[in-house]
């Protein structure tokens, strides 16, 4: 079959674009595919492609995606299109998949026992036991998770443990507690998920004959979102690939969004340098999102310096809505999500940034009864150590005497209280009732300046006895000083303004800290079948939605800010990664964006701020143009930010494009 007669019988929906990647068979090519640009099918189909035009035996494809699951829905699309028959005999593999055959393989070659493989839940086990180990207290839950991510990471990018620093991983000492890790595994014979990677990748380096069992297989691979790879994942591939080897990958690096786990979006940036001979393809046909939408995201991501320049194009027409949604704060973006939740909308979406983020919207609707549907909230904010410490002030508020309490949180509120002294004022307040810190306001033990600072300490904590949720919380950030210690180690301050908003509704703080246990047993319940969508923006990917609403954008929010400590390189890529976040939460709209806006200065946006400045990028010589008050006319003429139009009375004026546009005068004219 010629490939024209393929794509007559079999691919007769193909574009030009989508055609071109799909005939392409021999060596390695780099499909660059835009949000919506239907990469899925041209994938699927170049697959088909090999098979009837190059004869190519399906048993000799490998198709790598990134989730068991994703896996699972490309065989089923694939089968949708070519048949059942066809795709049972296709390989469609994740990566970690395909290591621990890789492995399998070395042992039945050269007889020897691997390790044997570390779930999850084990080995938060072994992390909380070692973090115990080394710094005496319990990890929580956040903590295990951090230090899962930090493990990821390290395997993942190939890079030493000593440069590796998240602010997450307060008290540990990562180095030393990832070589102890590493330790324990080889003495019990055990591998995580991370280390298939790179034991596969040592065998394939090491022992010829078994990655020659793997290249005879798979002369054929194909990578469906290679942004997503990290660094050895793309070592892999190319030892699986070889020089020259015929390697086609499907991504864009500007939906690159998992830095935290070691992606490398730069190996699709650099490809050809890794790949001589490579070629280059792109889709660029948004069959998605209106125009309107189209055109604010180009112009948004095109901001970012590392990356290829594409021009996405919309296929869809029509005016889509771009809309601001103006609030004074945080807290005033809940009311007009509720009024949108109670009509039941279908298919609209709340995207944010982190899991925080929902907890209020979540606390609101369900005092409410509006029916949601929550994508993938975890429980973690429940168990971080800022929750644990105010859990342990608001305590001693009614318990004075919970001496483990006191123990646990008297260095962080900024009394220069001596491990010492501490302990003195726990014994000598056992079964009095009393304070600790009021025992030290009035004792000899410490400085002036010490006993005056539990003073003050001692007069707040009466008074947290009768506060509101949030006075509560507002009173332990700001007047004990547990928000500058916060603040001292760089730790986010955010969480804090999430509980006070959670406490806004609340007659006390142990009324605020009942709603969190409530609030973490309805979280984990999941939310309904109907109603408002809300997700993450990273549990959004690959998803579409008819209107997409961006919550909590604004600069430490969305995006993050760089870290003190950060070197001004990484600063800088971290803030690509947060843009291209935002620009994978613009392009899941299919015809409405809207994006809250603070009027608070303290919580200005520069991304929003940036997507609704007026485009001015069309105002170009020979464009058709309007003029509120001197109609039609066409551009003659732009130096800089200067235009001259030439109107169809004659008259030529020159303006100030900015203002012209900022004030609604000029527009260009439909063709």
């Amino acid at each position: 079959m010629t490939f024209a007669d393929f794509r007559a019988q079999l691919a007769p929906d193909l574009n030009e674009q989508q055609a071109a990647a799909v005939e392409t068979h021999r060596g390695p090519v780099l499909l660059l595919a835009v949000p919506g640009s239907g990469k899925t099918t041209a994938l699927v189909t170049r697959i088909a492609c090999l098979i009837y035009v190059y004869g190519v035996h399906p048993s000799n494809i490998l198709t790598m995606t990134y989730t068991v699951a994703s896996s699972k829905d490309m065989r089923e699309r694939f089968a949708a299109r070519f048949g059942d028959e066809l795709a049972a005999q296709l390989a469609f593999r994740t990566i970690n998949g395909l290591c621990h055959t890789v492995i399998r393989q070395y042992e039945r070659m050269l007889g020897r026992q691997a390790f044997s493989l570390l779930e999850p839940g084990p080995q938060a086990a072994l992390l909380g036991q070692l973090c115990r180990e080394q710094t005496g207290e319990f990890a929580n839950e956040n903590t295990v998770k951090a230090l899962q991510t930090a493990i990821t990471y390290i395997k993942n990018s190939m890079t030493d443990p000593e440069d590796f620093d998240d602010g997450e991983l307060e008290g540990v000492e990562f180095p030393a507690l990832y070589r102890r890790y590493n330790q324990v595994l080889r003495e019990q014979c055990r591998m995580d998920y991370d280390d298939q990677l790179v034991y596969a990748f040592q065998i394939l380096k090491r022992y010829p004959a078994v990655l020659e069992v793997f290249r005879t297989q798979y002369p054929y691979i194909l990578v469906d979102e290679a942004q997503d790879t990290s660094r050895i994942q793309h070592a892999i591939l190319d030892l699986l690939a070889g020089p020259g080897g015929n390697l086609f990958l499907v991504g864009d690096e500007d939906q690159s969004i998992y830095g935290f786990r070691a992606a490398d979006p730069s190996a699709l940036v650099h490809f050809e340098d890794t790949h001589p001979g490579a070629k280059i393809l792109f889709l660029e046909q948004n069959y998605r999102s209106l125009p309107d939408l189209v055109r604010v995201a180009n112009r948004f991501i095109a901001q970012n310096k590392s990356r290829r320049e594409k021009n996405m194009a919309a296929v869809r027409d029509g005016g889509a809505i771009l809309k601001a949604i103006t609030v004074a704060d945080r807290d005033s973006q809940y009311a007009p999500l509720l009024e949108l939740a109670a009509e039941l909308p279908s298919d609209t979406a709340v995207l944010y940034r982190d899991n925080d983020s929902a907890l209020p919207l979540i606390d609101r609707l369900e005092r409410q009864g509006l029916p949601y549907r929550c994508r993938q909230v975890d429980c973690g904010f429940f168990t971080h150590r800022i929750l644990r410490d105010v859990t342990d002030i608001i305590h001693l508020s009614q318990d004075p005497e919970d001496g483990d309490a006191f123990l646990r949180i008297y260095f962080k509120l900024g009394a220069g209280i001596s491990k010492q002294n501490a302990e003195a004022a726990v014994r000598a307040c056992r079964g009095t009732g009393t304070l600790p810190v009021s025992y030290l306001a009035d004792s000899n033990l410490g400085s002036q300046w010490m006993r005056r600072q539990c003073r003050n300490l001692a007069v707040h904590w009466e008074s947290l006895t009768t506060d509101e949720g949030e006075t509560a919380i507002r009173r332990i950030q700001n007047a004990m000083g547990y928000g500058d210690y916060l603040t001292q180690r760089g730790a986010d301050t955010g969480k804090l303004d999430i509980l006070a908003s959670l406490g806004s509704a609340e007659p006390s703080a142990p009324a605020l800290l009942q709603r969190l246990s409530v609030l973490r047993e309805i979280i984990r319940q999941g939310g309904g079948e109907r109603g408002l969508i809300l997700s993450t923006i990273h549990s959004s990917k690959g998803l579409e939605y008819d209107r997409v609403i961006l919550l909590d954008v604004a600069d430490g929010l969305l995006p993050r800010l760089p870290r003190e400590n950060q070197s001004e390189a990484q600063a800088a890529a971290d803030l690509e990664e947060e843009r291209r976040l935002f620009y994978v939460a613009m392009t899941r709209a299919k015809n409405e964006l809207d994006v809250f806006r603070f009027r608070s200065a303290d919580l200005a946006s520069s991304f929003s701020e940036e997507l609704f400045a007026p485009d001015d990028s069309q105002y170009q010589a020979g464009v058709a143009v309007h003029h509120l008050i001197y109609g039609p006319g066409t551009v003659t003429d732009r130096q800089g930010g200067i235009v001259s139009v030439t109107f169809t009375t004659g008259e030529t004026r020159r303006f100030l494009l900015s203002a012209a546009l900022q004030a609604r005068q000029l527009a260009v004219r439909a063709s």
